[in-house]
């Protein structure tokens, strides 16, 4: 197998990163965002989102086209089943200390200490067990690679590293770590301050970093809502906005758009922004025919306009968007009520003399999420009309979470029907194509929980392939079996959007974080 089958590009950082100079220095760049940040430490999710594109950086990025580049380390394999690692020259911890290969084998041990399964398998309270993901490991005499070695092989090993950001060994292997501890980090900007009663996180640069960025200070203005932090992008108090995995939505675009002093970016997106998810292991929804009547009685276009906006189109059946690595082009959703009368037939269901069918189920959503409220109130509008009953069921996100997702129900997934948003990140780990949304085996997702012998067949393929082409036939399959079994569907396609002040250029959209990302302040420049 040739080395560069994934495009793996072991040169060198790119060249914005690490050598070339860019004029007009930026003395600060404000970001604005509505992540609710409590502690600003690592570990705390949503600034780790955040201190991802600036101090916390992770092992790889992905760039918009699909390609990877080096972040902490270089990367190489020769069979996609052992993976070496070498951490890129000159870095160091914010502290001064060097960063070597024992940091990332350390974050991984530390990481199964606290339930994950690198390294170590893992049995939850139900005697359930998750095997560890590697075999074995290897470091170099010279401390600065390490060899992972998968238990299959597994082509897509990068994507996963999109989201692994390390922690200094020296620091934490004592067991005793201090926010000031939480906070070394290896990135080109390191934290300076969080003022929670301002609502501001200040970067400034990393003086151990072995390139200096573009820009002097990174300013993030935490916003309680959409509407205050776009009225800022407007008045020019920000430069541009970041939410995790989203872009701008609808409601704001068109009006953005209008403003001489803003531009708007895109770019094809590879995350799922509106799922409806069925709990396949639930007493209605282990029907397919019934996932297919529901599906049929949904109208797209619909939603898409008013939910996605100008820029999402109607999905197809097999749910993965077209810049998906694997994408294999199916059916285009449509709406057949004709068709949803058949699949009800063979479900057992009849209309009673109301014209109804005698069926209700609960659709479950975030009352935080806008989107997801508006999605929620025109599907059971659509579904009502073909004569099923639909039950909302808004909730904050803690309970949400405790409903929806493997981890945080303790393996008791309760929903019957949800909205998900998933990320470009969750779509592409492990094995991709948002897989470990529908696992039922996941350890942290598996929302759809889904177990079915199709599936588990496909996911096998996709774990086990030698190369990339072995993978696109797992990948195909998969989508065969998300068109036949409609196990969850996607309600629209986006091109993501994001707004930013003219005063700069240089942006640069990242697959996994945006316009938030080390590249940026390497490559944007005042005009």
């Amino acid at each position: 197998m040739k080395k560069v089958f994934l495009m793996i590009a072991v040169l060198a950082v790119s060249m914005s990163l690490f050598g070339a100079a860019v004029s007009e220095k930026a003395s600060e760049v404000h970001v604005g965002t509505t992540a609710l940040i409590e502690k600003a430490v690592q570990g705390e999710y949503a600034y780790d989102m955040l201190a991802s594109g600036v101090s916390e950086i992770p092992l790889v990025r992905q760039d918009s086209t699909g390609s990877f580049h080096p972040l902490v380390a270089y990367y190489d394999t020769d069979d996609a089943k052992t993976w070496t690692f070498t951490v890129v020259d000159g870095l160091k911890w914010s502290d001064g200390v060097d960063v070597t290969a024992e940091d990332i084998l350390f974050t991984l041990q530390y990481e199964d200490s606290a339930g994950a399964a690198n390294l170590v398998s893992q049995t939850d309270v139900n005697g359930n067990v998750t095997e560890a993901k590697y075999e074995s490991y290897a470091i170099s005499e010279d401390g600065r690679s390490i060899s992972l070695t998968l238990k299959s092989a597994n082509v897509r090993e990068l994507s996963n590293m999109t989201s692994l950001r390390i922690v200094p060994k020296h620091l934490y292997e004592d067991g005793e770590v201090t926010v000031e501890d939480s906070r070394v980090t290896c990135g080109p900007f390191v934290l300076e301050s969080f003022d929670k009663a301002a609502g501001t996180i200040t970067f400034k640069v990393n003086g151990n970093y072995p390139a200096t960025p573009n820009v002097d200070k990174v300013v993030y203005h935490l916003f309680g809502n959409e509407d205050t932090m776009y009225m800022a992008l407007q008045n020019g108090d920000i430069d541009f906005t970041f939410i995790y995995s989203t872009g701008v939505g609808v409601t704001y675009l068109d009006v953005l758009k209008g403003s001489k002093d803003i531009d708007v970016l895109g770019y094809s997106a590879a995350n799922a922004p509106m799922v409806l998810v069925f709990n396949n292991s639930s007493e209605l929804f282990s029907n397919a025919d019934l996932r297919h009547a529901v599906a049929c009685a949904i109208d797209y276009s619909q939603i898409a306009a008013y939910v996605g906006g100008s820029t999402a189109k109607v999905a197809n059946t097999g749910f993965v968007p077209e810049a998906t690595v694997g994408y294999k082009d199916t059916d285009t959703l449509v709406t057949d009520l004709g068709k949803a009368d058949l699949y009800m037939a063979a479900a057992g269901f009849r209309r009673g003399a109301d014209g109804k069918y005698p069926l209700s189920f609960r659709l479950t959503f975030r009352l935080d999420r806008p989107a997801q409220v508006s999605a929620a109130e025109l599907i059971k509008t659509q579904v009502e009309a073909f004569g099923v009953s639909v039950e909302l069921d808004g909730l904050d996100s803690a309970s949400y979470n405790a409903k929806t997702s493997n981890k945080f129900s303790d393996n008791n997934v309760s929903f019957q029907a949800a909205l998900f948003g998933f990320t470009s990140a969750g779509m592409g780990m492990m094995n991709g194509l948002g897989t470990i949304y529908l696992d039922k085996n996941h350890p942290v997702q598996g929302g759809a929980q889904v177990s079915d012998p199709q599936f588990t067949a496909a996911l096998q393929k996709m774990a086990s392939a030698k190369d990339i082409d072995e993978y696109y036939e797992g990948a195909h399959a998969m989508q065969d079996f998300y068109s036949e079994q409609m196990p969850v569907i996607a309600l629209y396609w986006d091109s993501m959007s994001f707004a930013v002040s003219t005063r700069y250029s240089g942006y640069v959209i990242d697959n996994v974080f945006g316009l938030n990302n080390v590249e940026t302040w390497f490559s944007i420049r005042e005009n």
